[in-house]
This record gives structure tokens, C-alpha cells and sequence, in this order.
């Protein structure tokens, strides 16, 4: 086997002692390519030579994809729920869950480039739970908005929003929507002052996955959302589809006097 130079020893030395906290944490796969360039200083194409050697020396095992990275073969020596859980988080989307704000506004302001893909804008009959949501009749005229966000070119969510079309009159004049909330506000003069949503998992559907580049019948989070003015009518109602491995959510509790 060739001698590597004494720069890439120094990377493979270094993703050494990487594993070898890893494992002592419990983790079993190590940072993505970009976070460890940037922690070892080196180039991606150094880290990717070094990568490989550890692969040769079968200390880890690497796949390729957004699902994939560099994952550890030996055992991990720390409890099943380790404490390295709670130090600094991968970078992720975090979804803040007591802010009522649009995802490309959260995504500029946690430093991603965030791109919306509008994929279709239309007037349909309500079904019979959009109808609901929206306060209104089954077969009712709602405006559905299809989008899909991206942050830093990578797909994250896929959203579907409906509107009650009588009272949002000639909305898809505006098409393409950008910034439905700022548009509801600057155009209607509404503001959304709640938001209820509720959280699950689902799997993604052939044409979901399709359009986030992930496999079909993967895990996503699902949100369902019903936001309304400060007197309680229903502006919209949403069902974001977000890519678990992409995501966070927060949530802030206050804990009043028991």
C-alpha cells in the first residue's frame, strides 16, 4: 500500500480520534463532508482521500445520497439514548413551532439560501376536511397553492395551501406567489395572528418522493395547519410535508404555577 503523504496522514490521524469519541458517544455515523472539511480545515478533496483510506481500513463504511455519509463498523460503547444527543446540532431547518413565519423566512434568517418552486397554483372544490378547516361548504371554491422550498438547492418540504376563494378575490392574479402571508397582508389587509398545527409521521408517496429526491414510503414529518385572523376566522389551511433528516422542531413552553 502506497505511503500517504504526511498532509493526508495528518487528516486520516485526526478522523481517527474522530471515531474514536464517536464511539464512546454512541454516535454511529460521522458528520457530513462539508461540517468535517471545515472542523479539520482541510479541502473536500483531502478529506475525501482520507475518507477513503479509513474505508480500506473497514472503519467505516460509506453510502452514497442525501440519506447516506460515513458510517462507523465498530460497536458503540455508551448508553442507547447517548448525551452527545444534547450538544450542538447538526445543521438542520429549525422549525419553530411558536412562530407564526413563512419557511423562506426562517431559512434566510438561520443562513440558508433558501428557492421556492411553485408547482401549481388552481381553483378547486373544497374536500369535505379542507372545508372544515376553512369554515365553509364541501365543494366550496378554495385556492390551492403547491409549492416546494429548498434550502441551499436541496428539497425540504413540500407544501399545499388552501384559501376560502371568496375571500381572497382575483389571489391568483398575483401568480407566482411568493410570500402568500405578506401578500394576504400588503393585498387584503390580513394578518394571520394564529396558527394550530398538528404533527405526525407519514410516508412519502411515489410522487412525494419524487419531488424531495428521496425513496418512496420514506419517513416524513407532516404538519397540518389551520392559521386565523386575531377574530378567529380561518385564513388557511396547509399540510407541509418535511424531510425528517433536514428538519428540527422547537418548541418554547412556559410553565405557569401549579
Amino acid at each position: 500500500m502506497t505511503t500517504p503523504s504526511p498532509d493526508l496522514a495528518r487528516v486520516v490521524d485526526a478522523l481517527h480520534a474522530m471515531l474514536a469519541v464517536a464511539v464512546s458517544q454512541g454516535l454511529e455515523k460521522l458528520p457530513a463532508e462539508r461540517e468535517l472539511a471545515e472542523k479539520l480545515d482541510v479541502s473536500r478533496n483531502m478529506l475525501r482521500r482520507a475518507l477513503e483510506v479509513l474505508e480500506a481500513e473497514h472503519a467505516i463504511v460509506r453510502s452514497p445520497g442525501r440519506g447516506g455519509g460515513a458510517f462507523i463498523t465498530a460497536v458503540t460503547e455508551s448508553p442507547p439514548v447517548p448525551p452527545a444527543l444534547f450538544d450542538a446540532p447538526s445543521r438542520k431547518l429549525a422549525r419553530d413551532l411558536n412562530a407564526i413565519k413563512g419557511i423562506p423566512q426562517m431559512l434566510v434568517e438561520q443562513g440558508f439560501e433558501p428557492t421556492t418552486r411553485v408547482l401549481a397554483e388552481s381553483i378547486e372544490p373544497a374536500s369535505a376536511g379542507i372545508a372544515a378547516a376553512l369554515g365553509t361548504e364541501p365543494g366550496a371554491p378554495v385556492i390551492s397553492l403547491l409549492r416546494l422550498r429548498l434550502a441551499d438547492g436541496a428539497p425540504l418540504s413540500l407544501e399545499r395551501m388552501f384559501l376560502h376563494a371568496e375571500r381572497f378575490p382575483d389571489l391568483l392574479s398575483h401568480s407566482p406567489i411568493g410570500s402568500l402571508y405578506a401578500l394576504l397582508r400588503e393585498e387584503y389587509g390580513v394578518t394571520v395572528a394564529t396558527a394550530e398545527e398538528q404533527i405526525e409521521l407519514v410516508e412519502a408517496s411515489r410522487q412525494v418522493a419524487r419531488l424531495l429526491d428521496i425513496k418512496p414510503w420514506a419517513p416524513l414529518l407532516a404538519l397540518r395547519r389551520v392559521s386565523r385572523r386575531d377574530d378567529g376566522t380561518p385564513v388557511e389551511a396547509s399540510i407541509d410535508l418535511f424531510r425528517p433528516e433536514l428538519t428540527r422542531l422547537v418548541v418554547r413552553t412556559v410553565v405557569g404555577d401549579h
